[in-house]
């Protein structure tokens, strides 16, 4: 029982003395000291040939192994957003078309609305196509009708011009 107790103090000694090594190594003073021309530099080791004075400051190194790992993952993360932003310039795109379509449509409908309501103003008589392929002549109702329709028709298709 003894022996392992010694041997636990030794492996708990040998442990302490490694992270201590470890934390020795990570961290280290800064040192200043001035040239001839009066400029101060700062640095993590002393000149050899002029007289630096340790300043109270700690720091750690970099441990580039996490930078790197940190731009790997802000690189996989910008690429996954590139995706999206891909995917949502797709949508923006396949929107404005549509759009672009539905603006076309209007005004081609509201352009043929509008020679309606022009042909019906300036017509005497208006007829529809029979069975038969002889005309049917409207009423005064029926002409009226047809003239109100073909007003909606602009009222809906060219609103906003």
């Amino acid at each position: 029982m003894k022996r392992r107790t010694a041997a636990s103090r030794l492996l708990v000694l040998a442990m302490a003395g490694a992270f201590a090594a470890v934390a020795g190594a990570q961290e280290s003073a800064v040192y200043k000291w001035v040239d001839a021309q009066g400029v101060p530099h700062y640095s993590d080791q002393p000149p050899a040939d002029v007289s630096a004075t340790e300043m109270p400051i700690r720091f750690r190194r970099t441990d580039r192994g996490m930078i790197q790992a940190r731009a790997q993952t802000k690189a996989e993360l910008d690429a996954a957003a590139g995706i999206r932003e891909g995917q949502e310039a797709d949508a923006d795109a396949a929107a404005e078309a549509d759009r672009q379509r539905l603006l076309a449509e209007r005004a081609t409908n509201c352009k043929m609305s509008r020679d309606r309501v022009a042909k019906y103003s300036t017509a005497m008589r208006l007829y529809r196509p029979g069975p038969n392929g002889e005309r049917i002549y409207l009423t005064n109702e029926e002409l009226d009708a047809e003239r109100a329709e073909a007003n909606r028709a602009v009222d809906q298709w060219c609103a906003g011009e």
